[in-house]
């Protein structure tokens, strides 16, 4: 709580009621500029993009999974399998709980699209979908060459290029974007999601290649201003009463 206290000034021909009124007028300019400050602050901290954990991932190098939590709730929401199938060791990303790879609308069961640096992930993604009735296991490599679920989609071996995704944390959904390097090497284990990000703020709509930079919304930058303001012209009003 503001406390305001005003006190006469000896031997001064300035009124105890106007010292009063400055006094005053002083506090309440800084007590504004702080409040102000701390509100630009607090909405630039609301929405974030932010890192996800557990990059760089790899499938393991011999038969088994790598489980992907991208926020570190504890749930899983991707896994990266490396397993034998008809005989030719395989690549797979498995979609987990609520997580979800965004794939061109053109495919009818599962995929990961190859997407463009500025692509917007989100709710809507005209000409793409999340495949949200079931999970599904999206074949990534095959015997160490790019297979059908991702170069149906525009990926090949040696690409190193993006993709989308979507997750749920707490009864929310949130939307991402990460790195895929489709390196080869060892058949199975031929792929590497490099690097994460999502957004977190709940349902809101991410762009690939948005790592977060920490640049303050014109609001909040019209705030800061204004608090700056507030402190240079305290200050201006002390050097005044100086002179």
């Amino acid at each position: 709580m503001l406390s305001i206290g005003c006190l006469s000034r000896r031997g001064s021909t300035v009124s105890s009621l106007e010292v009063c009124r400055k006094s005053i007028g002083e506090k309440l300019v800084l007590a504004g500029g702080a409040a102000t400050l701390a509100l630009a602050s607090g909405t630039v901290a609301e929405a974030a993009v932010v890192s996800a954990q557990g990059t760089p991932i790899s499938p393991p190098g011999t038969f088994g999974v790598a489980n992907w939590d991208i926020d570190g709730d504890s749930t899983t929401d991707f896994t990266l399998q490396n397993k034998n199938f008809a005989g030719y060791v395989i690549g797979v990303l498995n979609e987990i709980n609520g997580g979800r790879f965004v794939a061109a609308s053109t495919v009818s069961s599962g995929g990961v699209a190859k997407l463009s640096s500025g692509f917007e992930v989100g709710p809507s993604m005209p000409g793409f979908q999340f495949f949200n009735a079931a999970q599904t296991q999206i074949t990534a490599t095959w015997g160490g060459t790019v297979a059908g679920d991702l170069g149906s989609q525009g990926w090949s071996t040696g690409d190193i290029a993006f993709f989308g995704f979507k997750f749920t944390s707490g009864g929310n959904t949130y939307y991402g974007w990460g790195e895929l390097d489709l390196h080869g090497g060892t058949p199975g284990s031929g792929f590497t999601i490099t690097q994460a990000y999502y957004e977190n703020t709940p349902g809101a709509t991410i762009t690939v290649g948005d790592t977060g930079s920490a640049v303050p919304e014109p609001s909040s930058c019209a705030l800061a201003l204004l608090a700056a303001g507030g402190v240079a012209a305290y200050r201006s009003r002390r050097k005044k009463a100086a002179l």
